[in-house]
């Protein structure tokens, strides 16, 4: 398995304003995204980064149209191993 340099997290302030905007509950978005509940919970509050797969699909989600990844979000330089 390669490792990275870097992880990439989400940055829930531009989330919660679209949930907001739509009203949607997070569950609802994760159903969306194509995950769970508890998963879309560890990524919402940064407890896990974000796969590759899943930021496809926040990219794919027509509610996030005109967001900008930079927005969406953050990429975070990993300290290296030891």
């Amino acid at each position: 398995m390669t490792t990275h340099p870097f992880a990439i997290y989400l940055r829930p302030t531009a989330i919660a304003a679209v949930l907001f905007r739509h009203h949607l509950c997070q569950e609802g978005f994760a159903s969306e995204i194509g995950v769970s509940r508890q998963h879309w919970s560890s990524l919402f509050n940064r407890r896990r980064a974000l796969s590759p797969k899943v930021r496809r699909a926040l990219l794919a989600n027509p509610r996030l149209a005109g967001v900008p990844e930079a927005e969406l979000f953050e990429v975070v330089a990993l300290p290296a191993a030891a």
